[in-house]
């Protein structure tokens, strides 16, 4: 879990959806936002679980998407991102 300044916990890092479920945040569309915004984290997606730990919750009005369905990606401080996704997080 994250804390924050106040010293209470305001959010999981952890999130493992092993089920596609439409009332979960979806965990594919936070993993696109963090590595498209560079938040550092560790992020591995393969088909129905995803793993997060760190990155951040997509906003509202994104719609970036990962097209694959295996990777892994792990976003270091200071904007250096090794991933195996090399494709755009763009619509199609």
């Amino acid at each position: 879990m994250f804390c924050d300044h106040y010293g209470t916990y305001c959010w999981h890092l952890l999130q493992m959806t092993p089920f596609r479920d439409n009332s979960q945040p979806d965990v594919l569309k936070a993993i696109a936002y963090s590595l498209d915004t560079l938040i550092p984290g560790l992020y591995i997606w393969m088909g129905r679980v995803k793993f997060r730990i760190g990155g951040s919750q997509p906003e509202e009005n994104y719609s970036g998407v990962i097209y694959s369905n295996v990777g892994c990606a792990i976003v270091l401080p200071g904007y250096r991102i090794y991933s195996t996704y090399c494709d755009s997080y763009d619509p199609r």
